[in-house]
């Protein structure tokens, strides 16, 4: 039954459509019969004398290529002018990132003259020539950061733009943090100079709000001086501009703040020291230098903490013997187990962590064991550690003292 309807079914078919011809006559045949077809059905439809009518056959071309299917057709092939401008959009786009990314200086000062520069696009600026310069043929990165320019145009906008007079840029730490190495590379230190004064003259109701001032301080002084000691010269000059800053820092708020905003300097002075210590540079450091940072302790460290500093400062200058800073300091921890407050108490163990770190780097393996353990018997809770003898570890003395090193707290790595 289904073979017969199967049958049926291409019987009828076939019928309908014929078979494709099978070879080139059949289709030589085929075409010349379609042709004459043609023909007789335009003669019939356009008789002779009808050329120039709007019956005529050209006419009739005319009108079907004037279809709006074939005007639909040329639509799509060709962008609308909507289209076209996105296009041009997304082109100026693309050309403006590639100046950004390869021309940062001169991207910057289009976006000055039109008026679109701003912190976030300074910011982009200043780390994108940044790259440039560490990715370039010279040398020294310092040559390319210092022949960019940037620190310049950056100080021109800001007078230009209104943002000195309201220094809000100097509250942007990213900024700022960019901008130090630029301005320490092309010499543009009077203007560093003058932003800090006027930071300092700030004036703020609260205590919490002046403690924010005072820290915002110490960064803006601590990036000045690490641009300093990277792309300057060096860690001297580092703390010749620290003493520098002390010696100009008025006290606008001395009857409430005892200290004002040299308070603040301490983080920097701290990051000096570990400085020194780090990059084993202080021999580098002429004595009458240190002598000096010595000196200028009483400005930037409270009462209770000015022996300990000393002491540690004196026990990193190559040229003092290190028996009397030793002695002062082990008097000093041993005298303040009830003397200090919490943050005293943890400024004092970092100081006297420091001071261990420096006996071991001069190989004074018996100087520090005798830190450690006063230190161990007079802060046990702020190290976290159970009271044993350290002698034997100091053999692995790098793992024990990296951890507060590089993350700024107390957290000890013991030998197994």
């Amino acid at each position: 039954m289904r073979q017969t309807l199967t049958h049926g079914w291409k019987f009828l078919t076939s019928k309908i459509h014929q078979p494709l011809p099978l070879n080139h006559r059949d289709s030589q045949k085929l075409l010349t019969l379609l042709n004459e077809s043609f023909k007789r059905n335009l003669d019939h439809r356009y008789p002779e004398g009808l050329a120039d009518s709007e019956q005529s056959p050209d006419s009739h071309f005319q009108s079907v290529l004037k279809s709006p299917l074939f005007a639909a057709r040329q639509a799509r092939r060709h962008s609308t002018p909507g289209r076209q401008k996105d296009i041009e959009r997304d082109a100026a786009q693309v050309r403006d990132l590639v100046l950004a990314i390869k021309e940062p200086v001169d991207h910057f000062r289009q976006q000055v003259a039109s008026g679109a520069a701003n912190l976030e696009s300074a910011k982009l600026a200043l780390e994108n020539q940044r790259r440039k310069a560490l990715a370039s043929a010279s040398a020294d990165a310092r040559d390319g950061m210092r022949q960019s320019g940037i620190a310049s145009v950056m100080v021109n906008w800001l007078w230009s733009s209104g943002q000195y007079e309201r220094m809000d840029f100097i509250w942007d730490r990213t900024f700022i943090a960019r901008l130090m190495p630029f301005v320490v590379a092309e010499g543009q230190y009077k203007p560093a100079w003058d932003w800090l004064q006027r930071l300092q003259s700030t004036r703020r109701p609260t205590d919490l709000a002046r403690k924010t001032l005072q820290n915002h301080v110490g960064f803006v002084v601590r990036m000045l001086l690490r641009a300093e000691v990277t792309h300057g010269y060096g860690l001297q000059s580092a703390i010749q501009m620290f003493l520098t800053h002390l010696r100009s820092t008025t006290l606008p708020s001395a009857a409430t703040s005892p200290y004002g905003f040299v308070r603040g300097s301490q983080q920097a002075a701290w990051w000096l020291i570990s400085e020194l210590t780090f990059r084993k540079t202080a021999s580098e450091v002429e004595g009458s230098i240190l002598d000096s940072f010595d000196a200028s302790v009483n400005m930037w460290a409270s009462s209770h903490l000015v022996l300990p500093y000393r002491a540690l400062i004196q026990l990193l200058n190559p040229t003092k013997s290190k028996t009397l800073p030793l002695s002062q300091l082990m008097s000093t921890i041993e005298s303040s187990s009830t003397m200090f407050g919490e943050q005293e108490r943890l400024a004092f163990v970092h100081i006297g962590l420091k001071a261990v770190e420096v006996l071991l780097g001069d190989g004074s393996i018996k100087e520090a064991n005798q830190v450690m353990d006063a230190l161990q018997s007079t802060f046990a809770s702020e190290l976290g550690t159970p009271l044993m003898p350290w002698g034997k570890y100091w053999t692995n003395k790098t793992a024990l003292l990296h951890s507060f090193n590089k993350h700024g707290h107390i957290r000890w790595t013991l030998p197994a």
